[in-house]
């Protein structure tokens, strides 16, 4: 993507199906080709028209507890939309409207691998639009409780990301990621989501994980993998976090150039370091491209 100077979209519709993480019900997302300056939109096909438009933007991140949930003015909400986001981060897609029947998106095998290999299957095409990626000009720091998302400027595409989990199998993990590099994008798709065992209960108390299964994420007892399939990557567990990264951020519609540090990110912080970028550009007179509703 490093070259690309045009906006790009798919070149054919794609169709995904399967059961929403949280929610535990069906879910169908059918990706669409979009114009130029169109920006990522979903649209619930199950709710009335024209009120469930949701434009994929930070202002509109209602919820992220264990997932990024989109919600606009009229109260019509998308859940989970982390992994598609980042797919269309990591294969460089500008603009796309995502039809979307359910409460969210499939969770599939809890990575961002199906979405990436069926959007190449699919192809893209280049868009009259230029593209303009955000550059990171100043040192920008957003931080809580020991936990931290700091951009800085750099000329290229940096993630690195920062992981503790001492108590269990998961362990401290960091990465450094070059988002130019195919080998990376790879390895960041196929990494699944991942929970412990002693937060399931909780979790679903909490009305999360009704769909949670181990074909689709990781759980980790102790020092235990509980999963049949092994780990994808000795750095999984950290690929995936800066996957939801990618995907979060991705909510500014346009790619970063510069160097992203995350330690101990999370969903919340995600969001709320996408927000404050946003409003950072907006004030320096740059504002982000985004899609309406």
């Amino acid at each position: 993507m490093r070259n690309a100077a045009f906006q790009r979209t798919l070149k054919t519709v794609v169709e995904f199906a399967g059961v929403g993480l949280h929610s535990g019900e069906a879910c169908r997302v059918v990706l669409h080709p979009a114009g130029t300056d169109e920006g990522i939109r979903f649209v619930r096909a199950d709710l009335p028209s024209p009120d469930n438009v949701i434009a994929a933007i930070p202002e509109n991140v209602a919820c992220a507890n264990h997932g990024t949930t989109l919600t606009n003015e009229a109260g019509a909400s998308v859940a989970t939309v982390e992994h598609l986001m980042a797919a269309l981060a990591l294969t460089g897609v500008d603009n796309v409207t995502a039809t979307v029947t359910g409460p969210e998106l499939p969770i599939l095998d809890g990575s961002a691998a199906p979405f990436v290999s069926a959007i190449a299957e699919a192809g893209l095409q280049k868009l009259a639009g230029r593209r303009e990626p955000i550059v990171i000009a100043d040192p920008e720091r957003i931080s809580d409780r020991g936990r931290s998302i700091t951009v800085e400027p750099f000329a290229g595409r940096i993630v690195e990301v920062d992981i503790d989990f001492g108590d269990c199998l998961i362990g401290r993990q960091s990465l450094t990621l070059d988002l130019d590099d195919s080998s990376v994008i790879a390895r960041l798709a196929s990494a699944r989501t991942f929970c412990r065992l002693n937060e399931v209960e909780a979790l679903r108390a909490a009305g999360l994980i009704r769909g949670g299964a181990l074909s689709n994420g990781i759980v980790v007892d102790g020092d235990r993998l509980l999963n049949e399939e092994p780990l994808r990557d000795a750095c999984e567990f950290a690929l995936h976090k800066a996957l939801d990264l990618i995907g979060d951020l991705y909510l500014l519609g346009r790619p970063l150039v510069g160097r992203i540090k995350a330690v101990k990110p999370g969903h919340d912080l995600n969001t709320r370091a996408a927000l404050y970028l946003k409003e950072a550009q907006e004030a320096v007179g740059q504002p982000a491209r985004a899609a309406t509703a």
